[in-house]
């Protein structure tokens, strides 16, 4: 009895370990599965990708992204893991730079009315 409960209670301890390991793995595990033809969900549905697609992580500067890319052809599965530059980061950090100069310029216009 006291060997079953000690089994039971080692099962239950390596199944938490292992539940925690694989949240930690995957923090966004974001799915890409449909390409619109604008940046909105109401607009025309482009491609449906026949493939597993996600996002499982994004670097510190958002310039690097992590992703899973998996498919099957026939009785044969592919996944392939790895790391992508997109740079997103940069991309937002010259948007935001570009507003303060344009309030800048709508200030300093005012200021001199």
């Amino acid at each position: 009895m006291k060997r079953a409960l000690l089994i039971a209670l080692a099962i239950v301890i390596l199944t938490g370990i292992a539940l925690a390991s694989t949240a930690a793995k995957d923090p966004y595990n974001i799915q890409v599965k449909k390409l619109y033809s604008a940046p909105d969900e109401n607009s025309n549905l482009v491609f449906d990708i026949p493939i597993e697609v996600k996002l499982l992580d994004v670097s510190a500067d958002a310039n690097w992204h992590k992703v899973k890319i998996a498919f099957s052809f026939g009785p044969l599965n592919y996944t392939y893991i790895g790391w992508t530059k997109i740079p997103v980061g940069d991309v937002v950090a010259e948007r935001v730079e570009k507003a303060k100069l344009a309030k800048a310029l709508e200030t300093e216009q005012i200021k001199e009315e």
